[in-house]
């Protein structure tokens, strides 16, 4: 028994010691990884790609450390950029907290994944990014994210919005390419509103009571690198909205190019809700022009037969640009 437990006990340390030896590396490496320098590292690549591709967005971290043993965690990132117009404030995207995870057990049977966690704009956005092989998948869900606060978006229309937006995008990238991808989204945004009473249009001299638009739903499919956009729909209580397009999809997303359709309608028994928004809209089967149209000509521009304001969105849709669609006036 004696000679069983002492033979025992050499093999036991023949693998102990060297299982000890590398949780001990993994730990101190860990522990003792230059984060900082990564995120100079990170903050320098991301900034001369904008750069090198005429993008306008400039990125900023606050801090970075370790998560788990194989990840990473951001605090405090931000992508901002320069206001659409003089005196405005800087466009910007920020997010709380970023993590960031390389999985140890995929990579024993030949896959590499990382998931992800992003915390901003009062909601949450999680997922994976996989590669098999020579292809890679991505999956991302996104849970009441803040209409709010997407920058862009707002400073389009000029007035504060509200709503959280949810859904899935799921994209598969041939040979890693994205231009090949293919794949769907669907998102959802719910109890949106335009407005709070206290900002104004653009133009307008009045401000824009609260809009109620309610649920929009947008779908998409994507292949051969083309994401198609077959539905953004919103049948809300004063407000109507539809539309479709595409976007050639690109390697930096803020890159992507886009080509899309917009057009809403504002509903008669909101612009006869009261003075203001018979003023803003006009009263319904008037001939007066409203002042929304007398305080942009382009809105003029982009009034269709049907009561409808069509709207163009197109160029890299990090900096995209919206003007009357083409065949607006021609309706007319």
């Amino acid at each position: 028994m004696k000679e069983l437990i002492l033979r025992w006990s050499k093999h036991a340390g023949l693998v102990a010691f060297p299982a000890v030896y590398l949780v001990c590396l993994v730990m101190f490496s860990a522990w003792t990884f230059p984060y900082r320098l990564m995120r100079d590292r990170i903050v320098a690549t991301f900034n001369a790609q904008q750069r090198a591709s005429g993008g306008q967005y400039e990125c900023q971290i606050d801090d970075i450390s370790g998560y788990w043993l194989s990840g990473v965690r951001l605090k405090g990132v931000r992508l901002t950029s320069a206001p659409a117009e003089p005196g405005k404030p800087m466009r910007s995207l920020e997010f709380d907290e970023i993590r960031i995870r390389y999985g140890l057990l995929p990579a024993f049977v030949g896959s590499r994944e990382i998931s992800f966690d992003v915390f901003g704009m009062g909601g949450e956005a999680s997922g994976t990014y996989e590669v098999r092989g020579k292809d890679v998948s991505v999956d991302v869900a996104v849970d009441a994210l803040n209409i709010g606060q997407f920058s862009p978006l707002v400073d389009f229309i000029g007035v504060p919005l509200k709503g959280r937006l949810t859904g899935t995008i799921h994209l598969i990238l041939p040979d890693g390419v994205t231009s090949k991808g293919a794949g769907a989204v669907a998102l959802t945004g719910k109890d949106v509103s335009v407005g709070d009473g206290k900002a104004k249009l653009k133009g307008a001299p009045l401000a824009l009571p609260p809009m109620e638009v309610g649920t929009v739903n947008v779908a998409a499919e994507a292949k051969g690198g083309v994401l198609k956009v077959t539905k953004i729909v919103a049948g809300g209580k004063d407000l109507e909205l539809q539309g479709d397009g595409r976007l050639l999809l690109r390697d930096s997303l803020l890159e992507s190019s886009c080509d899309l359709q917009i057009r809403f309608k504002v509903n008669d028994g909101f612009r006869s809700k009261n003075d203001i928004t018979t003023s803003l809209f006009g009263a319904p089967g008037s001939n007066i022009p409203p002042l929304l149209e007398l305080g942009d000509p382009r809105i003029k521009q982009a009034k269709r037969a049907d009561g409808f304001y069509a709207w163009t969105m197109h160029g890299p849709l990090g900096r995209a640009e919206f003007s009357p669609a083409a065949s607006a006036g021609a309706k007319l």
